[in-house]
């Protein structure tokens, strides 16, 4: 098959990339021709040149009326179109009013809790498809530790203002007691500013100079894996969004550092109740106080922290690679 992928950004240094990567190797190694559909480019002639047999979309990024026309256009050439949605999809009358044509899309899919979907298929009476992220099995998988990078608690992520109050709850206290090591954008002036600036210049330029150069400085995918396999406990936080527990959706991290042989205790996010089996896979405690609680047992039960991360690591490589979300998408692909 041809797939088209909808990423609006290749260029930033969000999930996006990690994003792109991990569907162009899995549907490339399963055998199948890979194209991107970016801001850059136009929508018709993307599709005119690529001739997709399956389009995913993202809804919220798509132009309206030149992008949702241009898809009504090419769904009726039998192009299967995959149509991306977030839980907000009902706040604007005009992309709702898109949502109910009955030839409009194919498929309605995601990577939210389905039970806060459960809007859209009152409102729209379609179906909702969970598709969750996953972990990119060429980019991680287990890695030996080094020595370098050796500490009781590690965390890799963006200092997002998204995530300042949780970072000042359940992060920074942590570095007081432990040997905490942290990796990522933003926790440095520059890198809060600096770097921000000219990666937003040159996305308005379109040109990708400043993103290169800024990516020579970030931490490569093997430091990372190793820091994943190396600290005694890696540690997972999640954006929280606007409208309760089950707004929510599970980032690339809670997989990545799993498949790269990590133990991890995450925010507690209900979905993830159904990837993975909670104090035996992955550890997610719900309270701050349950939280430290757990920071300090499986930093004293080592026989404990390493069986939880050999079950969890086993589960991600079985279960959720995007090799296993492209399963997904051709088992739906195949009912249409």
């Amino acid at each position: 098959m041809k797939i088209l992928l909808h990423i609006p950004y290749i260029g930033g240094m969000g999930a996006d990339r990690f994003i792109y990567n991990g569907y162009k190797y899995a549907w490339e190694d399963k055998g199948h021709d890979f194209f991107v559909f970016t801001e850059k480019d136009n929508l018709g002639q993307k599709l005119e040149e690529t001739k997709p047999d399956l389009f995913f979309a993202s809804f919220e990024c798509l132009k309206i009326p030149q992008d949702t026309d241009v898809v009504k256009e090419y769904k009726k050439k039998d192009v299967k179109i995959f149509m991306g949605l977030n839980p907000y999809f009902d706040k604007d009358p005009l992309r709702l009013a898109i949502l109910k044509d009955p030839d409009f899309a194919d498929i309605y899919y995601g990577n939210y809790n389905p039970k806060g979907m459960k809007n859209f298929e009152l409102i729209i009476g379609k179906a909702y498809h969970l598709i969750s992220l996953a972990a990119d099995k060429n980019l991680y998988f287990p890695t030996p530790p080094e020595k370098k990078y050796e500490c009781d608690i590690a965390f890799v992520g963006a200092n997002l203002p998204r995530k300042k109050e949780i970072f000042k709850r359940r992060l920074l206290p942590l570095t007081k007691k432990y040997k905490v090591k942290i990796f990522g954008e933003g926790w440095t002036r520059q890198d809060k500013y600096f770097w921000y600036f000219l990666t937003r210049l040159g996305k308005k330029l379109g040109t990708d100079y400043f993103y290169n150069l800024r990516l020579k400085k970030e931490l490569s995918l093997e430091d990372e894996r190793k820091i994943y396999s190396s600290a005694k406990i890696c540690l997972n936080f999640h954006e929280k969004l606007e409208g309760g527990e089950y707004i929510s959706d599970i980032n690339e991290r809670t997989f990545k550092i799993p498949a790269s042989g990590g133990f991890q205790i995450v925010d507690f996010i209900p979905l993830i109740k159904d990837h993975f089996e909670i104090d035996k896979e992955i550890v997610m405690p719900k309270s701050d106080e349950e939280y430290f609680e757990k920071i300090d047992y499986y930093l004293t039960h080592e026989k404990e922290r390493k069986e939880i991360q050999k079950k969890g690591t086993a589960k991600v490589l079985r279960d959720h690679t995007y090799h296993n979300r492209v399963e997904q998408a051709i088992s739906i692909y195949n009912t249409l």
